[in-house]
């Protein structure tokens, strides 16, 4: 299982370029974290991503990785991107959320 010592750290600072965490909260297989754009606080984002080994889809299947799945608040989008153990770091994990919304053209 993953742990994140300090996940909700960062509540209310800016994580990428126009987007805040507005919450952050983990269960025993997810930690959840909610985005809310700072020009059209409309506009969220949610990730949630799995702490528990899971086989992952191709082309890694079938090596056990952790699932991190993004979408909007509206459903338009969303995406799946899976990490081995060793990828999730600060900086990893938030340059792929980055990537991930500015790829579904939303704005920063």
């Amino acid at each position: 299982m993953i742990t994140i010592q300090n996940y909700n750290k960062d509540l209310n600072k800016g994580i990428i370029y126009g987007w805040d965490i507005i919450a952050a909260d983990e269960t025993d297989e997810s930690y959840l974290f909610q985005l809310q754009n700072r020009t059209d606080i409309k506009l969220r984002v949610y990730i949630t991503l799995g702490r528990v080994l899971q086989y992952s889809s191709l082309p890694y299947y079938p090596e056990m990785m952790y699932q991190c799945y993004i979408h909007d608040d509206e459903g338009s989008w969303s995406s799946t991107q899976w990490f081995r153990g060793h990828d999730i770091t600060y900086k990893n994990f938030w340059q792929v959320v980055e990537e991930t919304i500015t790829n579904h053209h939303l704005p920063f």
